[in-house]
């Protein structure tokens, strides 16, 4: 039963389940993002761990969707001089390829002659594995970025981009502003179209958000975004921003897989140095613990907490749905939005390796793996 219970080269799965969930908790392939100029090849090395520093090999898994992907040349590998990749790219059918670099290096060569992509121009999986025991990690995602380290982004350049609008009666899709207004250069733009106020309290008992689509955002690279920022210009055309609505949950992230598939959602509320009256501002929040990311009860019976570090990291890497508020007044306001990115930190890699190896599971402490951050009893459960 105890061989049963531990599965495959002692990877652990629940005894209670017909199907098990099957997590390895060591070795761990870390997330990365790599930053990838137009026309020029890019170095991008990959991270492992070992609980007992043994020594591992690194397996690339899935190959990205659009360049090329080489090994190191020899001569980089000695001498770091040029060219930097080996003579011939890697092919799918050589999957899982074992790297030889002896620093775990990669290189990326992106579609030649065009601009840079909005977001990352690909995207792979690698793992590490002990070679003695045969041990094997989780699947770890790479981001081959945009130069401006943006892995996901709307820049609005030839239309609204698939963004939608929920919380109106009416409109489902934002209007897309062809022309240039300060700062926003072809921008999305809504407006409030119902005030459904609490007569006790005088706010909105409904919001509107700008919403962003999932072809472009939730995706499972967005791992590698920890430690980054998310990022916007917004302006407001009319609304009267002395009277404002309570709470202003100005960013929204949710993961439908987190807190043991109960769902999680972390908030960045308009305080703290966030605050916004109206006017024409590009907007910056880390996306890292310790930058009063809030973490949502799902319950108005029970308070917003401060979100952990695995908790933003869980909901980045199973990101479902990201929202950025419109609705900021009591009464009517004409929201303006542009330039919406995504990126991932300079310094690699930054994704807590604590949170890779798995929070304990609420049913079941024996087990640990990244979608039970947030599960602890001791927090709380949404109501279903």
């Amino acid at each position: 039963l105890l061989a049963a219970a531990l599965g495959p080269r002692g990877v652990r799965g629940d005894i209670d389940n017909v199907f098990p969930v099957l997590y390895a908790n060591n070795p761990v392939s870390r997330h990365v993002a790599c930053a990838v100029p137009a026309g020029a090849a890019s170095v991008c090395t990959l991270a492992g761990f070992d609980n007992a520093t043994r020594l591992l090999d690194f397996l690339i898994t899935s190959m990205p969707g659009t360049g090329s992907l080489y090994e190191t040349s020899q001569n980089y590998r000695t001498y770091g001089t040029d060219p930097k990749y080996a003579p011939t790219p890697i092919q799918v059918h050589q999957l899982p390829f074992r790297l030889t670099d002896g620093l775990h290096r990669v290189v990326y060569v992106p579609p030649s002659d065009i601009f840079p992509p909005e977001g990352r121009w690909g995207a792979l999986t690698y793992v590490v594995q002990e070679s003695d025991s045969g041990d094997m990690s989780m699947p770890a995602q790479v981001s081959f970025s945009s130069p401006a380290y943006y892995i996901a982004a709307s820049t609005f350049i030839g239309g609204a981009d698939a963004w939608t609008i929920t919380g109106n009666i009416h409109s489902v899709v934002p209007t897309w502003q062809a022309f240039g207004w300060g700062l926003l250069n072809r921008y999305i733009y809504s407006a409030d179209e119902v005030q459904y106020l609490d007569l006790e309290t005088g706010a909105d008992r409904t919001k509107w958000y700008f919403e962003a689509p999932a072809g472009k955002f939730y995706l499972p690279e967005m791992a590698s975004s920890y430690g980054g920022k998310v990022k916007f210009t917004i302006a407001s055309t009319y609304g009267d921003f002395n009277h404002l609505n309570s709470p202003l949950d100005f960013i929204t992230l949710d993961c439908a897989s987190c807190n043991s598939g109960r769902g999680m959602r972390i908030v960045r509320f308009a305080d703290n140095g966030l605050e916004w009256d109206g006017r024409e501002t590009v907007v910056e929040v880390t996306i890292a613990a310790g930058n009063y990311w809030r973490r949502d009860p799902m319950n108005t019976a029970l308070p917003f907490t401060e979100a952990t570090e695995c908790e933003i990291a869980s909901v980045m890497s199973g990101l479902t749905r990201f929202r950025i508020l419109g609705d900021f007044t009591k009464a009517g306001e004409g929201v303006a939005l542009d330039d919406v990115s995504v990126s991932g930190s300079e310094m690699q890699p930054v994704f807590p390796l604590k949170c890779q190896q798995g929070c304990p599971c609420s049913h079941d402490s024996r087990f640990a793996r990244i979608s039970c951050c947030g599960s602890s009893p001791e927090t709380y459960y949404p109501i279903k």
